[in-house]
């Protein structure tokens, strides 16, 4: 619920920088050990209830290719020149094929039964820990 789908996207982009400044930095294992142990802690608050796994997960996936494809970068002969522009037309058709993936699974093509999608939102500790969400993945004969 709310932003967390474009802060988890903005922390991917914080971790491309991280890996695209990699030479220049001090001590750049603890940097992404950092960011990447927050988004592991993001990951597991988002299986309590009103959390939306689903965008973060997402958004952190877009915001990490997206990040890799618009970001400045500093080339340093003519062969990082070519493997970043091998890298970002990558980036940017893999970013495609999983916007219209989602487009499929989601409006085109709904995937109504699915067990496994309702723990990914919200891991149920008791009996009634994930009750008020009213999550439903069943297929529903609405008319």
């Amino acid at each position: 619920v709310g932003p967390a789908g474009s802060q988890s996207g903005l922390l991917a982009c914080l971790i491309v920088e991280i890996l695209n400044m990699w030479p220049m930095l001090k001590h750049p294992y603890y940097a992404l050990f950092k960011h990447l142990l927050i988004a592991l802690f993001l990951f597991i608050i988002g299986l309590l209830p009103w959390f939306d796994n689903f965008s973060s997960f997402f958004g952190f996936i877009f915001g990490f290719l997206l990040s890799y494809a618009i970001l400045p970068f500093v080339s340093l002969g003519e062969y990082d020149r070519h493997k970043k522009i091998f890298l970002i037309w990558v980036c940017l058709v893999t970013t495609a094929f999983l916007f219209l993936l989602l487009v499929l699974f989601f409006y085109v093509i709904p995937v109504y039964d699915c067990e496994v999608c309702g723990y990914f939102n919200c891991l149920p500790l008791t009996r009634d820990f994930c009750s008020t969400q009213n999550i439903n993945f069943k297929r529903s004969d609405a008319v």
